[in-house]
């Protein structure tokens, strides 16, 4: 709290006294006006920008109050601001009484900033002199739409520009050019009296081909614009294309190459002859060679002309490259596949080859291949392959247990073959950001999420929800409501069932918590009372699954080996030669620590599927018909610090897993 400087005080007691002496004015002494300096001089007692007085900001319209006597007879009160050329501004006075005045800080035409500008107050009395004086700080805040810089400064249709600077959601519309966005049209919009920006698209338009400069303005208070680009207009890029001139009497064939200069042709994304998708072969910013694939059709008669084009920008716009001009299309039989690249799916930087999953292989000629070879084993065609682009799944009849490399073969044209690339492929599958909901002992704690995210079948690659697990029957002997096949815990009853019929039932993976709330891992042939821990919605409640036992003999164990490691940070290459400890636990729980059977966020399980011939928990390796490993790395769905799941069962275990082929039989 700030109090009247000795400067002031002395102002004030000689005011005082000079009025005193001055009889003839027929004003006794006490009569006279006078702030209270005793007390608290101003409120509020607004802070400077260096914090000279109190500790907030006073505004424009600001009341201020101030306690004293006699204040009933204060004629007027006025600011003047400190900075050169100001002008004395009379205060509106709201109230006066003999104890209390108030008055608002009125405008002092001073432009916006952050810091507050000192102002001169002073209050009158009668005969105009001033009884009080003092140094107040008055804020003009920054309100008005201001721009700071925009990012990229460069780019084409389609290219996100963003402004920024502050309060800018007042801003109505954009310029660009000669084209308006209007604000509906904003990619994004930040609101802030400090920080703000608004974000929009390059728009459509006949824009020079090459660069050329676009000044930006943006609108805000209904006719109030700012200049966002000043002196560094936005450089505007459009694809610049040389004339091609195709010689008469000349025209290309299938297989032939052509290549386009030009300006800023890394912005093209695709190139066609008519509707034919050419095959770019090299492409730079200032040249595009492409090639004429086999897939173009044969027409009578065979040469055809037509515009070679080229789309660029979002939405896609189209150049033309080459008008009309000349295919023989006459087939030249079927080409041989020219391999460039392949991604792998799920297979990292590495393109690691994982059983099942999608390889796409990129080059020229793809729409020739009818197969491919891996390791001399057949792999199935995903999708329909074209000219630069075909896809396969890694094949599971690969016989090795060791991760290796193996050529990777095209078949086309009949039967011919192509080698296209050396790869690594692993010999088990994997699975990658499975996430699963939380099954419940109360279906009043069961949620949406949990019903639709309920089992996990690795063989079957899927999340299966509650209910089609009830109406697939993936489990028939357990859907059935008392499994016959199962006659105690994890134990089968074989002259029930046949190994085909087990095997055909594919091992599936659940969470659920029970009646302590106890987050754990369902073996679903462990008790005879996880699977009614998850619930279908009949229309109008919850029900559960059957009470009863499931039929696939799953187990687990927390691996704190070294193969932990190596199945963290995807650094293993066999599952067969696996040996550590076995998984023999129904269901382990949730722990506040890796040690034992319990498990963490971070930890890893393996996990064991019974073969037929054991019929319950394995007791060595030779009883293990899969073998996975399970890597914990998200759960949200329980404290971790106490290993209870959420009173109100929401959130997920989100887990990677690794899954062998079979083992035994």
């Amino acid at each position: 709290m700030k109090k009247i400087g000795k400067g002031f005080a002395a102002l004030l007691l000689g005011a005082a006294l000079l009025t005193a002496c001055n009889e003839d004015d027929g004003v006794a002494v006490e009569q006279l006006p006078a702030i209270d300096v005793s007390t608290r001089t101003l409120q509020p007692d607004a802070t400077g920008s260096t914090g000279e007085s109190g500790s907030v900001r006073a505004f424009v319209g600001t009341v201020v109050t101030a306690q004293g006597f006699n204040l009933d007879r204060i004629t007027r009160v006025t600011f003047t601001a400190t900075a050169e050329g100001s002008e004395e501004v009379e205060a509106e006075i709201v109230e006066r009484s003999i104890k209390e005045l108030k008055f608002k800080v009125p405008s002092l035409g001073l432009a916006q900033r952050d810091g507050s500008y000192a102002a001169d107050l002073r209050v009158y009395g009668e005969n105009d002199a001033v009884v009080f004086r003092y140094v107040y700080y008055v804020t003009v805040p920054v309100t008005d739409a201001l721009v700071s810089g925009y990012s990229p400064a460069s780019g084409t249709v389609g290219t996100v520009v963003k402004v920024e600077g502050r309060n800018l959601e007042q801003i109505a519309e954009v310029r660009f050019g000669d084209h308006t966005i209007l604000s509906d049209a904003f990619v994004e919009t930040v609101a802030g009296s400090e920080t703000s920006s608004v974000s929009f698209a390059v728009p459509v338009g006949a824009y020079a081909a090459g660069e050329s400069e676009v000044a930006i303005s943006a609108v805000w208070g209904g006719d109030k614009v700012i200049d966002v680009t000043g002196e560094a207009p936005f450089l505007m890029h459009t694809p610049k294309v040389m004339p091609v001139v195709q010689p008469e009497g000349e025209n290309a064939a299938i297989g032939s190459e052509l290549t386009v200069t030009g300006e800023y042709l890394d912005l093209v994304s695709g190139i066609k002859w008519g509707d034919c998708e050419l095959i770019v072969l090299e492409q730079t910013a200032e040249s595009v060679t492409v090639k004429f694939p086999s897939s173009i059709e044969p027409a009578d008669p065979v040469v055809v002309a037509a515009d070679i084009t080229a789309v660029y920008g979002e939405p896609a716009q189209t150049v033309v490259l080459a008008a009309a001009y000349r295919v023989d299309t006459t087939p030249q039989g079927p080409a041989k596949p020219v391999y460039q690249s392949f991604t792998a799916e799920d297979g990292g930087d590495a393109n690691k080859l994982y059983l099942g999953k999608t390889v796409t292989v990129t080059g020229e000629n793809m729409a020739s291949i009818e197969g491919f070879l891996v390791d001399g084993v057949a792999a199935e065609l995903v999708g329909t392959p074209n000219d630069v682009q075909a896809a396969f799944a890694v094949p599971d009849g690969v016989d090795f247990t060791e991760a290796k490399e193996v050529a990777v073969k095209a078949v086309y044209g009949g039967g011919s073959e192509a080698e296209l690339f050396v790869a690594t492929v692993y010999p088990f599958y994997y699975f990658k950001g499975i996430r699963l909901g939380l099954g419940s002992n109360s279906k009043n704690t069961y949620t949406e999420y949990a019903s639709q995210h309920a089992f996990f079948y690795p063989d079957l690659n899927r999340v299966v929800s509650a209910q089609a697990w009830k109406d697939e029957m993936l489990d028939s002997y357990a859907a059935a409501g008392t499994n016959a096949v199962v006659k105690a815990n994890n134990v089968l009853t074989q002259d029930a069932l046949t190994a085909e019929a087990y095997y055909a039932v594919k091992p599936y993976l659940f969470f659920l918590s029970n009646s302590s709330n106890k987050l754990s891992i369902g073996g679903c042939a462990n008790t005879a009372n996880q699977l009614k821990n998850h619930f279908v919605w009949n229309g109008s409640a919850w029900e559960p699954l059957p009470a009863t036992w499931g039929t696939p003999i799953v187990m687990y164990q927390v691996v704190l080996t070294d193969w932990s490691e190596t199945v963290k940070n995807g650094t293993m290459t066999s599952i067969a030669a696996y040996d550590g400890p076995l998984a023999t636990t129904g269901g382990p729980a949730l722990g506040t620590a890796e040690a034992g059977n319990t498990w963490v966020k971070g930890s890893v399980l393996a996990v064991s599927y019974s073969t037929y011939a054991k019929g319950a928990k394995p007791a060595s390796m030779a009883d293990v018909a899969k073998l996975g490993f399970i890597h914990i790395v998200d759960i949200t769905c329980a404290d971790l610090s106490t290993g209870l799941a959420n009173a109100d069962r929401t959130g997920y275990i989100e887990f990677d897993l690794y899954w062998s082929k079979q083992l035994n039989r």
